[in-house]
């Protein structure tokens, strides 16, 4: 009866570690940076007086040219006072954002990682026999440099990892959101054609812990990093925003890289407003 117990009481002991570990292992700070970028605003009024309307027109008018000329620098960071990385509960991919899905939306069988596949190939793909999942293609792994053709080679990364995501910002999100997060087919660089073994030793570091094996690739990696982080309002830690500053320093990366306009952003945040029920 008392090994019994014993037993019991480690085997409880050992899962409260398990998740204690596993929230501890998030970087907590009292401080946390995010891109800064100027708000633009559109006016709503509405009126049906011409003269009234003609204003409007040419008042948006200007606005939209403000939008078009408007370019942030990515290197310019907003600090914030308050806690990072103290999250709800410790993260769990299927729960949090959940897998794969395939748009009910349109006409095919592929779900993302599939379109991914046969987005980010440059010739025609393979499909295997079920017509709904690719075999082979042609990937420049950018993170490796290197070609490949099986798609079994070939891993889908978040540019920005779930995880680093998820305390970063999105636990205070719905999970319809934090899904078109991992599904998020907008640009070309938030999901991205890689080599496994690249992704797997990437995990869910900040450049900060991890870079790109190929170096010519250091520099679009880190101004594809803050845009995502900008893109969706996420956090950076404080170690993580000197890091990039100094890869960007270190590697004399051209500063006309680490500039995002207005335009392009709006673009994303419409496309994110359009695509909040993708799953639904």
């Amino acid at each position: 009866m008392k090994n019994a117990l014993l037993v019991i009481l480690l085997l409880a002991a050992s899962s409260f570690n398990a998740s204690a570990m596993e929230t501890k292992g998030n970087p907590r700070f009292d401080e946390f940076y995010t891109v800064k970028e100027k708000s633009v605003s559109f006016s709503d009024h509405v009126s049906l007086n011409p003269l009234d309307t003609a204003q409007k027109w040419w008042s948006e008018s200007d606005e939209f040219a403000e939008l078009r000329a408007t370019v942030f620098n990515l290197l310019d960071f907003e600090h914030h006072a308050e806690k990072y990385g103290d999250v709800n509960e410790p993260y769990n991919r299927q729960k949090h954002f959940g897998g794969w899905i395939n748009d009910h939306r349109d006409d095919t069988c592929l779900n993302t990682r599939g379109k991914v596949l046969v987005r980010d190939s440059s010739v025609d793909v393979t499909m295997n026999t079920n017509g709904c999942s690719v075999r082979a293609g042609r990937w420049d792994d950018p993170y490796s440099g290197r070609e490949y053709t099986q798609a079994a080679d070939i891993q889908i990364d978040h540019y920005v990892a779930l995880k680093n995501a998820y305390i970063s910002g999105a636990y205070k999100w719905d999970r319809a959101k934090r899904c078109l997060y991992a599904n998020y087919l907008g640009n070309n660089f938030h999901l991205l054609a890689v080599y496994g073994k690249e992704n797997n030793s990437k995990s869910d570091k900040t450049p900060e812990g991890w870079m790109p094996s190929n170096k010519s690739y250091h520099c679009q990696y880190l101004a594809q990093w803050l845009k995502v982080k900008m893109i969706w309002s996420l956090g950076l830690t404080p170690p993580e925003k000197d890091a990039v500053v100094e890869l960007v320093q270190q590697n004399h990366c051209d500063l006309s890289q680490m500039k995002y306009s207005a335009q392009e952003l709006d673009e994303q945040r419409r496309f994110i407003a359009d695509n909040k029920d993708l799953c639904q």
